[in-house]
């Protein structure tokens, strides 16, 4: 018995091969730099906002709410007081770490 196996016939040959690659590599190398990018400059504003609102808190002289007039006068003329169930669901969040962003 013979052995009769022929290869499949390539209809690429090695210079449009290489061409088609390069167009496929520029074309994803673009498109990951391009999304690269948004993110470094998604993390910039969100550090200079950050910088701004220390930078705000510093300039203020009373920094601690329990100090701050106007929140105490809005407590006594909502009738409920600091720290009370109320005030802890209207005014208090809870931690999320973000700095993985």
């Amino acid at each position: 018995m013979r052995y009769s196996y022929k290869e499949k016939e390539v209809k690429i040959n090695r210079r449009e091969f290489l061409g088609f690659a390069g167009v496929i590599a520029a074309v994803l190398w673009t498109g990951a730099y391009t999304v690269t990018d948004l993110i470094v400059d998604r993390n910039k504003y969100i550090k200079m906002r950050t910088a701004g609102l220390y930078q705000d808190d510093e300039k203020q002289a009373k920094r601690q709410s329990h100090h701050n007039q106007s929140l105490l006068n809005m407590y006594k003329k909502m009738n409920f007081q600091p720290l009370s169930p109320m005030a802890e669901e209207l005014f208090h969040t809870h931690y999320v770490d973000r700095s993985v962003l």
